[in-house]
């Protein structure tokens, strides 16, 4: 395989290996993740952390909203097609929810890298978008993503870190 021949390989559609019997695994994914992330908010609620409570459902909302929004877009301007990809709303959704965690949980990263992989490489496994969509996808949403999980983290978090070695930011 040369280089020439690479865009044309990923995009390729993938060999019909779909099974049925994983298809509800593969649906269950992004709705166990919102139930995870709710889930964690009521946690957060019931041990007095009021802040995350509220600010992680609404980082959730509006990071789903960026991720839906480009997904319209898509589906109005038909950019993805014009380089025959298809862009995966399930692929953007699901980056979308995980960068809402890693804003209030940002220890998180490992976990949300492994079942990011392996939530892709089932999608494109079962024959959902081929891995250049899933990557093209992911280039496409994960700079919004970035931008706006980085302007919605906690307030007190962005001044530790931005403050200088041996301040102390909460003083």
């Amino acid at each position: 395989m040369s280089l020439d021949t690479l865009p044309a390989t990923l995009a390729a559609a993938p060999p019909p290996l779909r099974w049925p019997a994983i298809d509800p695994f593969a649906d269950a994914v992004n709705p166990a993740l919102g139930v995870l992330l709710f889930g964690l908010a009521v946690v957060a609620w019931r041990a007095g952390r009021t802040r995350e409570a509220v600010g992680l459902p609404i980082t959730l909302l509006v990071l789903l909203g960026v991720a839906y929004g480009l997904a319209y877009f898509d589906r109005v301007l038909g950019v993805f097609a014009l380089f025959g990809l298809d862009f995966s709303t399930h692929g953007a959704v699901h980056l979308a929810a995980w960068a809402a965690l890693l804003v209030w949980h940002p220890a998180r990263w490992p976990w949300a890298l492994a079942v990011t992989l392996a939530y892709h490489a089932l999608m494109a496994l079962q024959g959902y978008h081929t891995a250049f969509d899933l990557l093209a996808t992911a280039a496409v949403v994960g700079l919004p993503l970035t931008v706006l999980g980085t302007a919605l983290r906690p307030a007190a978090r962005r001044r530790a870190d931005s403050a200088p070695p041996g301040h102390n930011a909460g003083s």
